[in-house]
């Protein structure tokens, strides 16, 4: 009997977790399995079965991701991928991706997203590195806010249980909006991550709040003593909606006692915290990596929606369709056309344009991308880079 393919039941959800355990090197205790329900619809996973036992999981989240220019679009954020080590190369993986790219099709989702465990296996499947994932480190010790800014010393405080959780749903709605890849967060989500956030993890404290009127961050305390205290502050998420918010925390963050190292796995790759210090030096980065994949499955719905850097009229031919891009300034569109390409490119490079994380100029130069011009490539730079540069907040 052959693999099967369907859609999970809530008698199948013990053992879809332990199989997506399973792919990822992790044993789930019931507890976990009991609470990572609530995130879960099952309608939009997909198992691979094979004599009763489920060999292969991969399924999406439902949100909305903002678009260049502050435009927000449904997408399908594909996680859980993976297949047991007793059948892999059985093409599982491409029948589930393809079943969970079908379901998202059926729902009207122009994008799919996903954060990659490998970088080897999504560009088969359509998926482009769209952001920079940036991991820094900062000496507490040495790093000083310049002393000629307006810090507004009494904007901050602390908040605990559910005035915290309360505090940071209300402030992510606003500030999702202020930068492309970041996404809605439904209330199931936040009572997850927010009961995550209340324990201890990895030899971590539970997470500390800090809420500003327009922002807010999160970190744990990493505890280490050497005769003289070392502790590292583990910056969970930072959130700043305006830049007095952004300026009253770093200013808040940097003053915690007892800290050595400020650690953060998800500042965006344009944090501005360096150019408000007196001395750069201290803020280091440590890894500089992708950070979420794009698959624009309907570009005449994606590239419709966004905002551009300039009033022009570009053809893109993806995969031999071409699509005419053109904007006024003000409104937008994206329609199938016959016209020469202006530029040529394959459907896994679409993502970075879609959110103007890479330069066509950079595609072009890692041979993803040809222009027809050197004109086009400078006008194609100045069209789809426009605003903050895309990151993704929310690890899915």
């Amino acid at each position: 009997m052959g693999i099967e393919y369907r859609i999970p039941t809530d008698a199948d959800w013990p053992a879809m977790v332990r199989a997506d355990g399973r792919a990822f090197g992790e044993v789930p205790t019931e507890a976990q399995i009991a609470e990572r329900r609530s995130t879960v619809d099952l309608d939009r996973f997909r198992i691979a079965v094979d004599d009763s036992q489920i060999v292969g999981v991969a399924g999406s989240f439902a949100f909305d991701v903002t678009l260049p220019g502050g435009a927000t679009a449904p997408a399908a954020g594909v996680t859980w991928v993976g297949v047991t080590a007793t059948h892999r190369r059985r093409g599982i993986v491409t029948e589930l991706m393809r079943l969970v790219h079908q379901d998202a099709d059926d729902r009207g989702e122009p994008i799919a997203m996903l954060f990659a465990s490998e970088g080897g296996i999504y560009e088969r499947f359509g998926y482009g590195i769209a952001s920079t994932m940036r991991f820094v480190e900062i000496d507490r010790t040495t790093a000083r806010l310049r002393p000629d800014l307006p810090v507004d010393r009494d904007a901050v405080r602390y908040v605990e249980g559910d005035d915290a959780r309360d505090h940071l749903a209300a402030v992510w709605e606003g500030h999702r909006r202020t930068r492309a890849g970041e996404i809605s967060r439904d209330p199931a989500w936040h009572d997850f991550v927010h009961e995550l956030r209340e324990r201890a993890a990895d030899g971590s404290s539970a997470t500390f709040h800090l809420a500003h009127r327009d922002g807010y961050a999160a970190y744990r305390i990493r505890s280490k003593w050497t005769g003289r205290p070392m502790n590292t502050l583990e910056l969970v998420e930072f959130v700043p909606v305006t830049a007095q918010a952004h300026l009253d925390l770093w200013h808040t963050i940097l003053g915690v006692d007892l800290v050595a190292t400020v650690a953060s796995r998800n500042l965006p790759p344009d944090e501005a915290l360096p150019m408000l210090l007196t001395d750069v030096r201290p803020f280091a980065t440590t890894v500089a990596k992708d950070g979420f994949w794009a698959n624009v499955l309907d570009p005449g719905v994606a590239f419709g929606a966004r905002t551009y850097g300039t009033a022009d009229r570009l053809v893109v031919e993806v995969d031999g369709v071409r699509w005419a891009v053109e904007s006024d300034g003000d409104e937008s569109s994206c329609r199938r056309v016959r016209t020469r390409p202006d530029l040529v490119t394959d459907g896994s490079s679409m993502g970075a344009l879609l959110f103007g994380g890479v330069r066509p100029s950079t595609l072009e130069h890692g041979r993803r991308l040809t222009a027809r011009t050197d004109d086009v490539l400078r006008r194609a730079d100045a069209m789809f880079v426009v605003g903050p540069a895309p990151h993704c907040s929310t690890w899915f």
